[in-house]
């Protein structure tokens, strides 16, 4: 079997720092203490909580167990601390690549999409002609570092003739709550994978057609666009070529069983990976009264030998390579 060699994946590690919550979670089913007796309130705003649940067991006079409501302020940060979700990072960093995602025609334009950072990083599916993209790019979600959170109870004051209960009754004002953050920190991991990144699949054998092409022209076509446009990224540089052939067979297959397919060169994969990076690197935005922005990211030029050895930059970071000292490896290779 022939063995793959050289650099596997580009890991990174990521710390930002902001204000206030990004992600929320929305209302929240909880109890409160009103005029002495226990009621269910829906009006309390909960951000994303790692393994939060708003459900508790209680015991009653007998011992017995059951299951209740648990209140606004039950919440342990150390249990269950804040984060910001991997797709609200997602969408933020391939926010400029505008994608009407729902246009009628958006499945005979897919070269479009292909020539994107967007189609060629994050990935996409267009589910009416079953073309997809998996993406190379993996991302943890954001965790929250700092555990400072507050229970903040708001008030929102009107005349009668305005507001109206749920259940069509008039009130003067309405009480609600929040859970909120002050000054936050973050630290989150990702790769990008070679193996991904580097081909663009144009058969529908496995599973994984990125756009329907029906002769070797317009491969031959597309690969020059694909090849054009990463030749515009800002830190486009060296030989870029994305090459064409109807036959590329993954190294060490025990059946020689090919599929046409787009396989970009050493320099298109770095300009990729630099182009990404430097998108993460500079990630910052706001949302929901709160904001955040990345501070630093550690690289990890990762060429694994051991599946233990995947994501090191996580376990010890006195084991990576943050600089490029070798080849990305190549997977597959043309057939006969």
């Amino acid at each position: 079997m022939q063995k793959v060699t050289g650099i596997k994946s580009v890991d990174f590690k990521i710390k930002a720092c902001g204000h206030g919550v990004v992600n929320w979670n929305g209302s929240t089913e909880l109890k409160t203490l009103i005029d002495g007796s226990w009621k269910t309130v829906t009006n309390h705003n909960m951000p994303k909580l790692r393994g939060y649940t708003n459900k508790k067991l209680a015991s009653n006079d007998k011992g017995e167990k059951f299951e209740t409501l648990k209140e606004a302020t039950e919440v342990d940060f150390d249990e269950t601390p804040l984060y910001i979700s991997q797709n609200c990072i997602r969408y933020h960093l391939f926010k400029d690549d505008v994608i009407n995602w729902q246009h009628p025609k958006i499945h005979e334009n897919v070269d479009k999409i292909l020539c994107s950072m967007t189609g060629l990083l994050r990935g996409y599916v267009i589910p009416r002609n079953e073309n997809k993209r998996t993406s190379p790019l993996l991302l943890t979600d954001f965790l929250e570092l700092g555990k400072k959170g507050n229970f903040e109870q708001l008030g929102r004051a009107g005349s009668k003739e305005k507001q109206e209960t749920k259940s069509g009754k008039d009130k003067s004002n309405s009480l609600f709550s929040k859970t909120t953050f002050g000054d936050t920190e973050y630290i989150a991991y990702g790769s990008i994978n070679i193996e991904q990144l580097q081909f663009i699949a144009l058969s529908n054998d496995f599973g994984q057609e990125a756009i329907q092409i029906t002769t070797d022209k317009e491969g031959i076509a597309l690969a020059e666009k694909i090849e054009n446009y990463i030749k515009t990224l800002d830190f486009a540089h060296g030989d870029i070529k994305a090459t064409y052939h109807n036959n590329f067979v993954r190294k060490g297959t025990i059946f020689a069983e090919g599929q046409k397919g787009i396989l970009l060169n050493e320099d298109a994969i770095n300009t990729l990976v630099k182009q990404m990076l430097n998108m993460i690197e500079n990630l910052g935005f706001s949302q929901a009264k709160g904001y955040v922005y990345v501070e630093s990211v550690e690289v990890d030029y990762n060429n694994f030998e051991q599946p233990k050895d995947m994501f090191r930059i996580r376990k010890d970071i006195s084991k990576i390579s943050p600089q490029k000292s070798g080849e990305y490896a190549i997977y597959y290779q043309q057939g006969e």
